[in-house]
């Protein structure tokens, strides 16, 4: 009886942590690009013209955050780009609003089509606009993590990254971004953490012995070393991505 009841209470603990996270009932246009050979930094100055020249406020667009890889997958930029519902971003104003602001950004994008060797877009549900913004306000470095489920897994990987989140901030450091894919690239969800500098990233908090045992167990894992086993027993795939803020 004893054991079932603490079962159930650590159990509760670690919905109680969860409880925290912000509500991801925002959608996010994610968009991972590879440049032809030789033409990433004119991709990158078209993109940055795109956003001067209105290109996504006269569409009704909030300008996406972009991304540049520096080391693990094979994409060059993510496009992080908030579009609130499908209804909103689908709506019939919204795109005659889009279809003209295309036209008179012709050339540009003409440009962009010419240095894309390949794009891949994902619809995905994640905190609002203005949560990610305040996260990621002042970071230059990011930490991003795409997972592929195993088939009825999608949940409980979910609900592991929240659990991760939580044994995170418990060990004084940051929790991650989590976004769940819904349609598009055959990502399940992604994960995102902002820093200052790899320093920061790669920097680990000087813990009083067990504190990372305890927040481990807190989270709902068996213990601290058991975190990233208990991942990879709910997906098929996972791609790790170094990458900086594009200015």
């Amino acid at each position: 009886m004893l054991r079932l009841i603490l079962i159930a209470f650590f159990s509760l603990m670690a919905v109680l942590a969860r409880a925290a996270e912000p509500p991801r009932d925002t959608l996010w246009l994610t968009t991972t690009i590879r440049a032809a050979p030789g033409e990433l930094k004119n991709l990158i100055e078209d993109l940055k013209t795109l956003e001067k020249q209105g290109f996504y406020s006269h569409g009704d667009r909030i300008a996406p955050l972009i991304l540049r890889h520096s080391q693990g997958d094979q994409w060059d930029l993510m496009l992080l780009e908030p579009i609130g519902s499908f209804s909103e971003f689908f709506a019939p104003e919204r795109l005659k609003s889009e279809a003209r602001n295309t036209f008179e950004s012709a050339q540009i994008l003409g440009n962009l089509e010419g240095r894309i060797a390949y794009k891949d877009e994902l619809f995905a549900f994640g905190p609002s606009y203005e949560f990610v913004d305040a996260y990621a306000k002042g970071k230059n470095f990011f930490h991003i993590e795409m997972f592929e489920a195993l088939p009825g897994m999608n949940q409980k990987l979910l609900e592991q990254r929240e659990m991760e989140n939580a044994y995170l901030e418990a060990t004084k450091r940051r929790g991650n971004l989590i976004f769940d894919g819904v349609m598009g690239t055959n990502v399940d969800s992604f994960t995102i953490g902002a820093y200052d500098n790899l320093a920061a990233f790669a920097t680990r908090p000087d813990l009083k012995e067990g504190a990372s045992l305890k927040a481990a167990k807190d989270a709902g894992f068996t213990d601290d070393n058991s975190i990233g086993f208990y991942l990879r027993t709910l997906i098929s795939a996972h791609h790790d991505t170094l990458a900086n803020r594009v200015k």
